[in-house]
Order: structure tokens, then sequence, then C-alpha cells
């Protein structure tokens, strides 16, 4: 199969295949539902009593935003974008790299879902292994520049 110096992509099972696309479909499902719904808002507002935003505990403890907080606005901004340009420049309002993260993200998701299809696995080798640090520091920066610049209420 395919080799590089960072991973290969190699067979697998039937029921490895089947049970990666079950987890990937359960988290794009779980994903959508927390969206749409905001499930830990509710709980918080209605079960637990504590006045939430958007249902980050961070936030609603702290005053704090998490790095991801503003995103299921800026996914709400993507799935709008037919409707007009300004929602892309909307989504940088709620989170500025919300975006970024919703277009790796979706490339690696839809990757792994892709090769799961065709009974393939992504194996990674040990120099990915010592890259640990870059989605950590892109972590890092989101959560900088979302207590700096994003919009949470």
């Amino acid at each position: 199969m395919s080799n590089n110096k960072y991973f290969s992509i190699s067979q697998t099972t039937s029921q490895q295949s089947r049970k990666t696309i079950y987890i990937l479909l359960l988290l794009m499902i779980l994903g959508l539902v927390n969206v749409y719904f905001a499930p830990l808002k509710s709980f918080l507002n209605e079960v637990a009593g504590v006045e939430s935003v958007n249902g980050c505990p961070l936030l609603t403890f702290t005053g704090v935003p998490c790095p991801f907080c503003g995103t299921g606005r800026v996914f709400s901004c993507i799935t709008d974008l037919p409707k007009g340009w300004h929602y892309l420049t909307l989504s940088f309002y709620y989170n500025p790299l919300g975006l970024i993260f919703y277009l790796i993200f979706g490339f690696f998701f839809f990757t792994v879902l892709f090769l799961a299809i065709l009974k393939k696995k992504i194996v990674l080798k040990k120099p990915a292994l010592k890259l640990w640090y870059i989605p950590v520091l892109f972590l890092v920066l989101m959560w900088i520049l979302n207590i700096l610049y994003g919009h949470h209420h």
C-alpha cells in the first residue's frame, strides 16, 4: 500500500472496518446532537439550576471560554453559507479558529471513513508520534485566540 516516513495505509478486516465506521457515525451523531440541541446547556440550566450561556462548564463556572466555545455556532454558520457569504466572517466572530478546526477535523474524519469503507486503515509510524505537539499547539492557539477574540454571549 502507501508508505512514507510518517504513516502507512494497510488492509484491515471487515469487522474492524465496520467498527471504525460505526464509531465515526456515532461521533458524528453525538456532535450534531450537541450542536443543534445543546443537551449540556439544558442540563446545567434546568437540572443543576446553574445559568449557562452556551453549555460550556468551563465558561459557566469560571468565565473563561474553552477552546471549543463557539464552535457550535461556527458549524451553524458553515451550514448557512448558501444563504450568504457573511456567515463566513460571522464564523470567525464566534471562534477565530473554529472554521479551520472544522476543515482539519473534517479532512481527517472523512479520510478515515473513506479508508474504512475500502477496508483500509492508517498506521502511524514512530516519526509521526513525535509530532504530538502540533495538535497541542493548535489547541493552545485556538484557546488563546478564543479567549481574546471569541464572542460567547
